[in-house]
């Protein structure tokens, strides 16, 4: 199946078996795919955070606003971005990777850990959320596609208390909380939905 026809078919499922089981091997390919989605300076900052414990999963369930699809997926995983990928160390830790493996000289490799290093160093922390927030969303949305291909469903949620799911799994400020994604065989088609126009939505060398 193609790109553009899991998009067209894809839905947001909240209904699932819950004695379907995705395997831990399944999740990690689907995961390691997705982690080659784009992401600023390569810094790879994106986490996932898998919830497999049945008891935790229920202490979750109230503070997703009782959405089954938490306790009922096959898959609960929570996206986070690591504010720590943002440090000098990391930085040039994987450009050192990258020239070892052979895919760049020295002096590309120190020139894109020096400007990497440069463009985070007067980042505000508003600034870098909204890094951690958009690498973290494409690697979503790579998750969600694979997922899909692989014949399972998903949704994504937002709807949570960010800070009772921090409380709860203990989450240190170290992250950030991007969203959550539910993977599992469905048992309920998810509802269609409207989209604009594809002309509402482009516009041409200015917006209004």
């Amino acid at each position: 199946m193609s790109v553009r026809e899991i998009l067209e078919k894809r839905r947001s499922v909240r209904h699932y078996d819950s004695n379907y089981k995705v395997s831990s091997e399944m999740l990690a390919s689907l995961i390691e795919s997705a982690s080659k989605s784009p992401n600023g300076n390569n810094i790879q900052a994106t986490r996932y955070l898998i919830i497999d414990d049945p008891h935790l999963r229920d202490l979750l369930l109230p503070i997703a606003f009782n959405q089954q699809q938490v306790t009922e997926a096959s898959a609960l995983i929570v996206v986070l971005g690591d504010y720590q990928a943002f440090e000098k160390e990391n930085i040039i830790n994987i450009h050192e990777e990258g020239f070892q493996k052979g895919f760049f000289d020295a002096s590309l490799r120190d020139y894109l850990a020096s400007a990497a290093i440069n463009y985070y160093a007067n980042k505000s922390k508003e600034d870098l959320t909204i890094e951690l927030t958009r690498d973290a969303s494409l690697a979503s949305m790579s998750l969600l596609l694979l997922a899909n291909e692989a014949g399972l469903e998903t949704i994504t949620m937002s709807g949570y208390d960010s800070e009772q799911l921090k409380s709860t799994l203990h989450i240190s400020e170290r992250y950030l909380d991007v969203m959550l994604i539910a993977i599992g065989k469905g048992i309920k088609d998810g509802h269609k939905t409207v989209r604009h126009d594809v002309n509402k939505v482009i516009y041409k060398n200015k917006i209004q």
